[in-house]
Parts: structure tokens; sequence; C-alpha cells
């Protein structure tokens, strides 16, 4: 019994053991198979953590080759302006075959843009933009992977870019944002281009015009001081020949007219030079004591007929020599006297000179009709003058005043008005000026004797009949003999005939005019001096005849104290030849 019994233990014992062994093993293959499981996930995972890496590896490459692309032709762009050739180099570079397959710009034609055309890299044929694009920021159509952005500036549309994208859709983005920048390195780019051109082309225009308005004022400074150069010559030659009364009278109404004219051509010439920029400040040393002196003998008689108490003051603090434009000065001071006198009935014109602060003082008092206080800014408005009625008993254009504060502003000073109705007027001018440490008081030259003039050859280039007959007798008044020819060639041909001392010579004539018969002469090392005789004031002018080279310039129209004192300076140079 008791080996049977221990048997049955035995076999049971055998029995557990071997379930044991089948539920460890069934135990061990579903392990077996969950870490079958478990590896392969973890393969996948790992497969698609190095696809990923991988990606963003790329990704990355290719975002830091689009940022140095963009910044090279970012700098490039801004040191020179876009052309065909590195447009067409930028959208190959953007071309990739993996991102970008194919890439295409189109610029519009633009007036004065060499870049415009149309520009295309890689497989894309065909590009056609949507029909609403400019409507857009951008489009992407996903049917043909084709990303199309407008190009916009001020002007409106100006072309459109567009990139076939081949890429994965995780990067489609970012690639559509970096395309983005390079659109707008092209809007940039063709805004610069076309602010520049658009810049250049301006001021070529501001030039034609500036270069119009010169050649306009040359010529017309020409046409009209030519006629009054044989107006005011004529009248001045009348008044050395036997005249009754009335002839008389009429050579003194002739005479005021042509002054007249002369000032009112003289004004509009000098506000139109002073508009175009033309007018330009000669600063040079001069006597304030003679000019004082010039101011009182012009217009001491004409105030002495109106019959008013008039004087010029003269403090003695003013240095004797003072470096500045005596032209320009005795404008203001001569139109500033003229119009006080002319407004003023009755009474008295006083002016004074004085010297504060480096500054010359001018100061004009009248007693004269005055004028109120709301309507004294119309006084140094151009063409503006307190009565402009059919009805007004002063003469002129208008423009003195006006030309008075723009050439105090020029110089850096001012001018100042104090007036009241039927108490007369009182103008200040206040212009800094250097004194100057050149004694100009005293005269370079001694100046020759009538005889001595009457010894020199002098021969007139002039084309115009009536100048001819005119500078004629002039000279003829004090037995100066002169040869006269009508154009450069002339001159020319004479001097290489005979010996002159002397050439006066007109600027603008036909055949051969003055500038260019003074340049063939200097050519043939002819020395003695030759004097323009031209109706030109404009600074641009009067450097065209110093460049010829010519030594001095007599403006037309002039008297014959004039064309006698130029002729005494220049004939002590010959005596020195």
């Amino acid at each position: 019994m008791d080996a049977k019994r221990q048997i049955m233990l035995l076999e049971r014992k055998l029995e557990r053991e071997h379930a044991s062994r089948v539920m460890a093993e069934k135990l061990l293959e579903i392990k077996s198979r969950e870490l079958f499981t478990t590896n392969n996930i973890l393969e996948a995972s790992l497969a698609k953590l190095r696809l990923q890496a991988e990606l963003d590896s790329e990704q990355l490459a290719y975002q830091t080759k689009i940022e140095n692309l963009l910044l090279t032709y970012a700098r490039l762009f801004l040191k020179q302006a876009p052309s065909q050739q590195n447009i067409q180099q930028l959208i190959d570079s953007l071309v990739d075959g993996r991102y970008i397959s194919a890439c295409h710009i189109s610029i519009m034609p633009i007036e004065n843009i060499a870049i415009s055309g149309h520009y295309s890299s890689g497989r894309q044929q065909v590009w056609q933009p949507p029909a609403d694009l400019n409507n857009k920021v951008s489009f992407w159509d996903t049917n043909t992977c084709l990303y199309w952005i407008p190009l916009i500036n001020s002007r409106g549309t100006v072309g459109y870019f567009a990139a076939k994208i081949s890429s994965p859709k995780i990067s489609i983005i970012a690639i559509q944002q970096r395309l983005a920048l390079f659109c707008e390195l092209f809007r940039s780019a063709i805004g610069r281009q076309i602010t520049l051109s658009q810049a250049i082309h301006a001021r070529k225009r501001a030039e034609d015009s500036e270069q119009s308005t010169r050649d306009f004022l040359a010529m017309i400074n020409h046409e009209l001081r030519t006629p009054l150069n044989g107006l005011l010559g004529s009248a001045e030659l009348l008044q050395d020949t036997p005249l009754n009364t009335n002839q008389t009278k009429l050579l003194t109404t002739l005479n005021h007219s042509g002054e007249l004219l002369r000032a009112i051509i003289n004004d509009l010439l000098d506000y139109s030079k002073i508009n175009a920029g033309m007018l330009e400040l000669i600063e040079k040393p001069f006597d304030t004591h003679l000019l004082v002196i010039n101011l009182r003998d012009v217009f001491s008689h004409r105030a002495l007929e109106k019959q008013l108490d008039f004087k010029i003051e003269y403090s003695t603090n003013i240095p004797r020599s003072i470096r500045g434009d005596e032209d320009r000065l005795k404008q203001i001071y001569v139109n500033l006297i003229a119009n006080a006198i002319k407004f003023t009935q009755q009474g008295f014109v006083h002016a004074k000179f004085d010297w504060v602060d480096d500054c010359l003082i001018f100061t004009i008092k009248d007693s004269g009709c005055g004028i109120e206080q709301q309507l004294q800014h119309k006084l140094f408005k151009p063409f503006s003058q307190i009565d402009i009625s059919s009805k007004r008993s002063h003469e002129g254009t208008g423009l003195g005043l006006a030309i008075c504060k723009q050439l105090c502003e020029q110089m850096n000073g001012n001018i100042t008005l104090t007036s009241e109705p039927d108490l007369g007027s009182t103008f200040s001018v206040s212009i800094p000026l250097a004194i100057s440490a050149t004694d100009n008081t005293q005269p370079n030259h001694s100046p020759a004797s009538h005889k001595a003039l009457q010894q020199l050859k002098i021969l007139v280039v002039e084309d115009l009949k009536t100048n001819q007959m005119i500078i004629e007798l002039m000279l003829k008044k004090h037995q100066i003999g002169i040869t006269i020819v009508d154009n450069g060639q002339a001159a020319l041909n004479i001097i290489d005939q005979h010996d002159f001392d002397i050439v006066l010579m007109d600027c603008r004539m036909p055949i051969m005019d003055g500038y260019s018969a003074t340049k063939a002469l200097r050519k043939q090392h002819f020395n003695m001096p030759i004097i323009a005789l031209t109706a030109g004031t404009t600074t641009a002018e009067r450097d065209a005849c110093v460049n010829a080279g010519m030594d001095d310039i007599l403006c037309k129209p002039y008297m014959a104290s004039e064309l006698l004192a130029i002729l005494h300076l220049w004939s002590n140079t010959c005596s020195d030849h």
C-alpha cells in the first residue's frame, strides 16, 4: 500500500511538473511573440526617426542654401542695378531638382528699364499665370504644384514669379515662405531701378529745362539790348548836333523813353535770371566814397527838377575799400532812391550810409505818399504795385523792389520798410560785407590822352549796320579812326594783313562768331587787347568771353563815355607790347 501510494504521489507530481512545463512554454512563447512585436515596432520607429533626421538635415541644408543665396543677391542688388545676367543666375540657383524643379520670373516692359523680359529655368515649358493673380498675395495650385506670386509695387503689377515645388508636403510651407522673400527682393530691386531711372530722367529734364532757360535768356538779352544800343546811342549822338526847341524836347522824350525801356528790360532780365538761378555775385574791392558820389550825381538833377530837398549822408566810420558786388549794391540803392523821388511830389528825400557790425547800412526816408500797413506786403512781390489801375500816375513793371529783396537775400542781407499814408516811407537795407585789404581808391593806370587814342589802330568787328554807324560816330567825334568788318572771318583776314592795337569784338555774328574768332587769333599769337562788345550779361556769357581769350567786356547798350573809358584803360596796355 505504501508503495502504491508513493507511486501515485510521484505520478501526480510528474503531472503537475508537466503541466507547469507546458504552461511555462506557453508563457515563454507569448513573451517571445510580444518581444518580437516590440522589436518590430522599435525598428519601424527607428526607421522613421532616421528618415525624419535625414529629411530635417536636408531641409536645414536647403534652408541654409536659400538664406545664403538671398543674402548674396541682396548685397549684389544693393551695390549694382539688377541685370538680365544676374537675374538668370539667381533663377538657375533656385532650381535644385528635389525641392524646386522649375522656376520662372516675368518682368513687364518698363520705360528706361533694361531688365524687362522672361527668365526660366528647369523642366517646366509653359508658364501661364492664373487670370486673377493680380488680386492675390500668392496662389498655390495643388494640381500642378505651381506656386505663383505677383510682383506689385507703387506702379502696380510689374511682373510675376512662379516655381514648381516637388518636395514632401511637410516642407512646402517653409519653401513658399522663402520664395516669398525672393519675390520681395525682386520687388525692391525693380522698385529701386524704377526710382533711380525716374530720378535720372527728372534730373535730365531739369537740366534740359535749365539749359533752355539759359539759352532763351541769352537770346532775348541779345535781341532786346542790341536794338536798344542803336536807340540810346543815336539819342546820345543827337545831343551834340544843333537842335531847335521842339527837337530838344523830342530828344529829351526819346532819352527818357529809352532809359525807361532799358530799366524795364534790365528788371525783366534780372528777375528772370534770379528765378533761373543764373544770377551770380561778382565780388571785388570797390570805393564806397566814389559809390556815394556817383549816386549823388545821378539823382541830384532829377530831385532838383521836382524841387525836393535831396541829400545823401556818408558816415565817416565806413571803410573806404569794401569787397562786394558793387553793381548789384548800386542796383539796390538806385531802385530805392529812384522810387523815393518818383513817389514824393514835395518835401524831401534823405539817404544815409553807415557801418555797423561789419554791415553796410543804407537808409532812405522820404515825405512821399506813404503806404498803408495792410498793403505793404505787396511791394516786394513781383509785378505788384499798390495802384495797378489804368489811371495810375506812376509807370514801371513793379519788379524793382522784388529784385532788391532777392538781391539782399542773395547777399545774406535784409530790407525793411516802415511807412504811413501821407507821412512818407523809410526803407532800410543791411548787408554784411568784408573790408578789403586792397586799396581800390587809386586808379591802377594813368589815363591816356585823346591824342594817344587818336594814334591807335582800332578794329571793330560788328555785323549790324546800325551799331557800326553808332560806334563810328561816337569815336569820330573825338577824331578816333576805326576799321570795321562784319564777321569773325573777315577780322582774321584783315589782321593777317594789317596791324591793330585794340580789337572791339561783337560776340554773335554770322559766318564766324566773336568767340571762335578770338580763339583763332590767340592761337595765332595775336596778343593785343580784344574787348567783347556783347549784349549778354549772364555769368555764363561773361565766362565764355574770358575763356575765348577776350580781355574785357563792354556791355550793350553803351554810352560814348563808357566806350572811351575802356579804350583809355586798354591803351595803356597797348604801349607795353
